[in-house]
């Protein structure tokens, strides 16, 4: 499985390096910086990925916990990710360009 680095926000003025592994019923997070901070998310916890494609490769994936929000580090993750979810989540991904 590939690993796309994302950088994720996790407060008002924080963002952290995170790898991020889509796999057949979960994404995970594995955070560069502080190990402790890796989590998964469950698809079945997954309502809707949505995926922007803009200068900031913006990435919302909108669960039934919370709303996490990123950005890909580069364009050709945004590509292979969304094919990926797209695969995965069928009727639960987004593509825009804006």
């Amino acid at each position: 499985m590939l690993w796309f680095n994302v950088v994720l926000r996790k407060g008002f003025f924080k963002n952290e390096l995170f790898k991020m592994r889509i796999l057949q019923d979960q994404i995970q997070f594995q955070c560069v910086e502080d190990k402790r901070h890796s989590f998964s998310v469950p698809f079945n916890k997954i309502n809707r990925v949505l995926i922007y494609k803009t200068s900031n490769r913006e990435i919302e994936i909108d669960t039934v916990e919370e709303v996490i929000f990123g950005n890909f580090k580069s364009n050709k993750s945004v590509n292979r990710a969304f094919e990926l979810f797209e695969s995965l989540l069928k009727g639960k991904v987004s593509y825009l360009e804006v």
